[in-house]
């Protein structure tokens, strides 16, 4: 294999570990440097050491004397490159997968630090199987915490959200590979149009099981440099995030409010929902994102969203009463959508005790913004249920004028709550990503 891709998924690795960068967003923007043959590994490798992370550096403090947390980073990403490889990677070669590590580190110019990688790398290669037994016999949330890769303090508490008996399917459902969902744009073109277009180029899709406008791509290898992407037929989007748009399901020639928009796929979708007809006010308090929705309207062809920069938490009294329709898809812990972003998983998400705080904020205001049998939904990308069913029920308990809507008729059968007015959404009971969503009407 040639060690320029090995260079290369290790200065993406050291990014995302230096930087604490999000591993999409760096991984979009390293993939240049890499031969078109190399990426599919070179994706597969990057995340599988974040999202193995603990295992892998459970193996190398097991059998190196200078542990993991003393490393150079150029040696500690070497080795968790390595490590990796040999555990996960069934087509990996052993000795090449050693050889060009060692190499690496010797280009770096470090002789020393090469013969200590090598001397590891062959230590756990001997090794393997006594250490996996060790692993094995581990008391059990240890267990769980060192085999998917998961801070224990998470393991316990999943453990109580989602039982014994459960866990360990929540931990491996959420360590799986996401799939490529993609949005059409019915304003241009329906749904079985584009199956039937990208199965003359060879590009398989099938429908989602839930959202009525995605497509599932089985080979979607640079979907978004086809002319397809470039002509405005369909958006990436994952399915969750889709639901949120059919669960409103706004009116044409209404007036929408979406509080924390970037990087505008509720709005635009939305929008498409609404037939390209009305108004939407898309706002974002970052303003650098706002040129995100800009540029996705116009790919879409769409010309009713209005992008503006504004803080969420802060009140509006020009809006107050005007709109028919509210989004709120609020920040949160996003531990529902770790099987895209793993490095999600290492964060402390107890550690931001002003979350909800900011949530319920957010929501208070939003809500303000509506008429008189004004529709708001407000979602989540996690699954805590302090950030989603319980932090409604208390805005229900302290605003008598707001009710949950049934939304039944927008969603499958099978989301048995969708009568009481919000879906919660698992990745190892639904297959998606982890998402709250509810609908809320003034009246």
């Amino acid at each position: 294999m040639d060690n320029s891709y090995r260079a290369q998924s290790i200065e993406t690795l050291k990014k995302i570990f230096n930087d604490k960068s999000y591993s999409n967003i760096v991984i979009n923007n390293d993939m240049k440097n890499i031969e078109p043959r190399y990426l599919s590994l070179y994706r597969k490798s990057v995340l599988g050491v974040i999202e193995n992370q603990l295992f892998i550096d459970w193996v190398i403090n097991e059998v190196s004397k200078t542990k993991t947390r003393k490393m150079e980073l150029d040696v500690l990403v070497t080795l968790r490159l390595a490590v990796y490889q040999l555990f996960f990677l069934e087509s990996s070669h052993e000795n090449a997968v050693v050889n060009e590590s060692v190499q690496y580190i010797k280009d770096k110019g470090n002789i020393k630090a090469s013969k200590f990688v090598n001397a590891v790398l062959r230590n756990i290669l001997r090794n393997r199987q006594q250490l996996l037994d060790k692993m094995n016999g581990l008391p059990l949330d240890e267990y769980l915490s060192v085999k998917y890769s998961y801070p224990i303090e998470l393991v316990k508490k999943w453990e109580k959200q989602f039982g014994m008996d459960t866990v360990e399917e929540v931990l491996i459902a959420n360590n799986a590979e996401a799939p490529l969902e993609i949005r059409v744009n019915t304003l241009k073109v329906s749904r079985d149009e584009l199956i039937e277009i990208f199965e003359k180029k060879g590009i398989k899709a099938h429908k989602c099981r839930y959202a009525h406008k995605g497509l599932v791509l089985d080979n979607p290898f640079e979907i978004d440099k086809t002319e397809e992407y470039k002509n405005g037929l369909f958006s990436i989007q994952s399915e969750s995030s889709m639901l949120t748009g059919q669960i409103l399901n706004p009116k044409e020639g209404s007036f929408v409010v979406d509080v924390c928009a970037a990087p505008g796929g509720k709005t635009l979708n939305a929008a498409e929902i609404m037939n390209n007809k009305g108004k939407i006010v898309s706002r974002d308090v970052y303003s650098r994102k706002l040129s995100m929705i800009y540029n996705e309207a116009k790919r879409l062809g769409i010309s009713i969203a209005e992008a503006e920069e504004y803080d969420a938490t802060r009140f509006d009294e020009a809006l107050e009463g005007k709109a028919d329709y509210v989004i709120a898809d609020v920040p949160c812990t996003g531990l529902g959508i770790i099987r895209r972003k793993p490095e999600i998983k290492y964060k402390n998400t107890d550690g931001d005790l002003n979350i909800t705080e900011i949530q319920y904020k957010i929501l208070e205001n939003a809500s303000k913004y509506l008429k008189p049998q004004g529709e708001l939904l407000y979602s989540t990308c996690t699954t805590e249920k302090k950030e989603n069913i319980q932090l409604i029920k208390k805005f229900l308990s302290n605003n008598t004028d707001f009710e949950l809507c049934d939304i039944s008729e927008n969603i499958e059968e099978c989301f048995t709550t969708a009568k009481n007015g919000y879906v919660e959404i698992y990745p190892h009971i639904h297959r998606m990503d982890g998402f709250f969503i509810a609908k809320i009407k003034r009246v």
